[in-house]
Order: structure tokens, then sequence, then C-alpha cells
């Protein structure tokens, strides 16, 4: 437990020394060039956060991507329209999908030569989703005076506009046509091109790239590596449960779980709130294993509070299912395993249906034992495993944890719970 505090204090100790936002300058030099998601939006926020906090004159947003999570493209623009430094865009590459969004944002857009902008097409791909993603294009457009019909266009294939795109198509734009429809400002084929554009030096350009810690977070909170490290976690929490001490398998979920939460923590996916529900969900299922009689509505309700929290930590509901669906699966299948190699663990025991197996025998036939002597097979902590007779039976200890090989009595028997009290070396 030590172990796990000192673990906590680390990461507490890594957030408390992050301070790799961008040092004073008169114009900051921004990368958009990776999926749109919440760690980029946690980039470019601190960012302009910095510009405005040391009275910067300029942010430019340079953007290569091929979009991402609507969500997090809305975050950043709106991010950009309120900002009190003076945000320019510059697509250098591709423009596309949410990535569009955000360029259109920009007080003013420069593109370079070879780069396209346009096709956000949205995920899904239904009338409600399209009608507001729609909107978006077009308020950002009229905010900075371009034609909103134009963006629109990007978004809703049904659209026609005459001489520009047929319906049935997205329109997606050359850097030519970006120009001659008034999407984009100027022309310019690098950061130096636009610097001479905007009557600034490139010694007073500061270019910001992500600190080591904010790229190893943004790989965290994404959904496939989050996948991961939950079926990591929730496997070796499984290990521990069908091992005896704690040990391997619930340190390594503890940590795992850690590095999940603070990767999402890291990049404003959740607040604490989620990690609240999470635990309470986590001490439901415990509580149920250890404490209450049988398999019910404590440990239904935890797995419930614990699917529920991690739901919400996800950017939406097709993936926030989808991950969930490979965790559980994923997790049962290794769990299953485990079983059948380690031997069966005492949630199983609980859950199960079967009233006896061998060696075992349900709550029916218990009561028997109540004022018995037994032995103890594993440590009691409180829960284990007892041998009455010749039987075996599992039990909790009435207060303090019980090693292997001790002499107990049957104190209580409620349903299938059974407990037991240590006899002393003068009994």
């Amino acid at each position: 437990m030590k172990k796990i505090i000192l673990i906590f204090l680390m990461f507490l100790l890594i957030f408390s020394f992050y301070s790799s936002a961008a040092a004073a300058a008169e114009v900051i030099h921004l990368y958009l060039n990776s999926e749109i998601n919440n760690a980029e939006f946690s980039f470019i926020n601190k960012n302009i956060t910095e510009a405005e906090n040391n009275n910067s004159d300029l942010v430019i947003l340079e953007i290569n991507s091929l979009g991402g999570f609507v969500n997090s493209a809305l975050k950043i623009r709106d991010r950009i329209l309120e900002s009190e430094v003076k945000v320019i865009s510059f697509v250098n590459g591709r423009a596309w999908s949410a990535a569009a969004l955000i360029a259109l944002a920009g007080e003013k857009l420069y593109i370079s030569p070879s780069s396209s902008i346009g096709a956000a097409e949205t995920r899904p791909n239904e009338e409600k989703y399209i009608s507001a993603l729609r909107k978006e294009f077009a308020a950002t457009a009229e905010r900075r005076n371009k034609n909103p019909k134009i963006a629109e266009a990007m978004v809703d294939a049904s659209m026609e506009i005459e001489g520009v795109i047929e319906k049935d198509k997205l329109l997606t734009l050359t850097a030519a046509e970006a120009l001659e429809l008034g999407i984009a400002d100027y022309s310019v084929s690098s950061l130096a091109d636009l610097a001479a554009a905007e009557n600034i030096s490139l010694n007073e350009i500061t270019t910001v790239e992500k600190s080591n810690l904010e790229k190893i977070m943004g790989i965290i909170s994404n959904p496939y590596a989050s996948s991961l490290l939950l079926i990591i976690a929730f496997s070796a929490l499984i290990f521990e449960a069908l091992t005896p001490g704690f040990a391997l398998g619930g340190t390594v979920g503890i940590i795992t779980l850690l590095i999940f939460f603070a990767g999402h923590i890291f990049t404003g996916s959740i607040g604490a709130g989620i990690v609240i529900l999470f635990i309470i969900g986590i001490i439901l299922i415990l509580a149920e294993i250890f404490i209450i009689p049988g398999f019910g509505i404590a440990g239904i309700s935890g797995i419930a509070v614990v699917l529920a929290s991690l739901f919400f930590i996800f950017p939406n509901s097709s993936i926030a299912v989808n991950v969930l669906l490979a965790v559980v699966l994923f997790t049962l299948v290794i769990g299953i395993l485990m079983v059948k190699k380690f031997g069966t663990s005492r949630f199983w025991q609980k859950i199960s249906l079967d009233n006896s197996s061998e060696n075992y025998f349900s709550s029916t036939s218990k009561k028997d034992y109540l004022n018995q002597e037994a032995v103890t097979l594993s440590k009691l902590r409180p829960a284990g495993t007892i041998k009455v007779g010749e039987e075996r039976i599992d039990a909790v200890s009435e207060g303090s944890f019980i090693e292997k090989g001790k002499k107990v009595k049957v104190v209580s028997v409620s349903g299938s719970r059974v407990v037991v009290r240590k006899i002393s070396e003068e009994e």
C-alpha cells in the first residue's frame, strides 16, 4: 500500500512541475498536425492562455490534419474565437473535416499552394449531426466575414451551389479555389512568407512544440491506448483476486488505472467527478465480494457505476460503446483463462449458481459449521478459505487478518457468509 501511495505522489509531483507552456514572446507559432482530440485542445488552450498572459501580439496556428473528434474541434474553435490575442490560421497541407472548422476560426486564413480544405462529413452521417455541424461551420464563417453557404457545403452533401459544387457531393477546395471563393485570405508557401505578409520578423516568432509529457498523455488518452490500459488493469486485478497476498497483480492494476486516469485528467477529458464515480463503483464491488452475503444489488450497482464512469470519459457514445465492449470481452476471456490456470476465485464463488462442487457446499449446509473449529487454508484478508473437518469453505475473519494454517472457530453463519474468529493459544 505504501508503494501505491508513493506512486500516486509521484504522479502529483509530475503534474506540479509541468510548466512547458509558451515562454513570453511577441508571436507564438503552434502546430496542429495530428488527430484533433482533447490533447490537442489542451495544448492549444494552454498556449493561447500563455499568449494572453504575456500580452503577445499574435498566435499562428499551422494546420495539417485530416480531422478528428468534433467536440474537441468545437472547443478549439470556441477558444480561438474568444481569444484576446489575434489568432490566424495557416493551412499547410490539409484541413479536412474537423480541422476545416478550426481553420475557419482564425481571424485570417492563410493557405499554401498545394493545400486543401473541406470534406467535413460527420460520423455518424445522420441528419441531426449534419444539421448541427453545418450551422457551426456557417456561424464560424459569418464571424470571419466569409460566405457561410460555402462553409455549409463542406459538411452537407445535399447542398448545391451553382458553379461550385453539385448536389450529393461534399465540398473540398484547393488553395486556388479557397482564395477565389473567399474562404482563404492569402496564399503563402511557408512560415517565412506568412511572417513577411504580416510584417513581422522570423526572429519574433517562437515555435512551441509539445513536451514529452504532453505527447505521452496524448497517447494515453487515445481510445485505442485507453482500451489496452483498461484491459491490462482489470486483468491484473483479476490475477490479484486469484492469488494470495497483495503483490504483482494488484500493483500493476492500480498503477495502470492511475496512468489511465492521469492521461484523461491531463488532457481535460474528465474531472474529479468521474474519478470519484469510478472509485464508488469499485468500492461497491469490493463490498459485495468481501462483506455482503451473496451477489446482488451492491455488486450489480458497482459494475454499472464503473461502466457509466468509463462511458463518459470518451469523446462520443459510439466510441465509448466500442471501447467498453472490447474491454469487457477481452477481460472476460482473460479472466476465464486465469480461473482455469490458477483456480476458482472468491468472486466467482460469490456469483456462482452451483449449490455444490467437489469439497464445496452451498449455504443450505453451512449452518452445520456453526461453533465448529477449523483451520485456515489461505490468508483471511478478511476473506479466504478454511477447512472444517474434511470440507473446504469460504469464510471471512471477524476482525483482523488471519494467517494461513491458524486454528479458527465458526462464530456466525448468515446465508453464504461464514464468519470465523481466531482461536487464541490459551483456548
